[in-house]
């Protein structure tokens, strides 16, 4: 399923969001060491965080998207033809967003599966389209497919310093929970939860 959006991207934009296939996966995870290092103010990130990001995307029961530049085809294979000689051609965009839905689990993750829960994660956007929607519309576009997939209700952790993605979930009716931790790069984060139907 792909959907194309030009509402509220950058410049008019058309942005094409499609779930990521197995050849995707190193450059989503690239694309997520990126906007971390960036949002660390240029810090790197430890070999077995990233190592951990791309063994999660590639879960069989995860659900990863990504937001991809104008150009991909409807059915998201990213290649169309050449206009003139009817050829495939490979089109020159690239992955601008990722986010991961899955399963949400008791005892942070490792425990029995929460009946309805989708945990989001992974949620990144290239730094260079910030502050263009594109979080939104991947937050929005995972939140479609729980639904139809079964999931009534959401959670997520966010960094508590990260205030583009804390505005973005209290807008999107996420709310916290009041539960904390520090992740293991001793950074604090916040709980968020929200129902996903009425």
């Amino acid at each position: 399923m792909t959907r194309r959006t030009g509402q509220g991207v950058g410049m008019g934009e058309a942005v094409t969001v499609r779930e990521a296939g197995a050849a995707d996966l190193e450059a989503a995870v690239a694309l997520w060491t990126l906007s971390h290092v960036v949002r660390r103010n240029g810090r790197p990130l430890p070999e077995a965080h990233i190592a951990s990001a791309h063994e999660r995307m590639a879960s069989p029961e995860a659900l990863v998207l990504l937001a991809l530049d104008s150009g991909d085809t409807a059915d998201g294979s990213g290649c169309g033809t050449d206009g003139e000689s009817g050829k495939e051609t490979e089109h020159e965009f690239g992955i601008i967003g990722t986010i991961m839905g899955m399963q949400g689990r008791d005892g942070e993750g490792v425990g029995a599966p929460v009946a309805g829960l989708v945990h989001i994660s992974l949620l990144s956007v290239a730094p260079d389209r910030w502050g263009q929607h594109i979080g939104r519309l991947l937050v929005e576009e995972t939140i479609i497919r729980a639904v139809a997939r079964g999931f009534d209700k959401a959670q997520l952790w966010t960094h508590a310093d990260n205030l583009r993605a804390n505005r973005l979930y209290k807008a999107m009716g996420f709310r916290r929970s009041g539960r904390v931790k520090v992740d293991d790069w001793g950074e604090l984060l916040v709980h968020y939860r929200r129902p996903l139907v009425d």
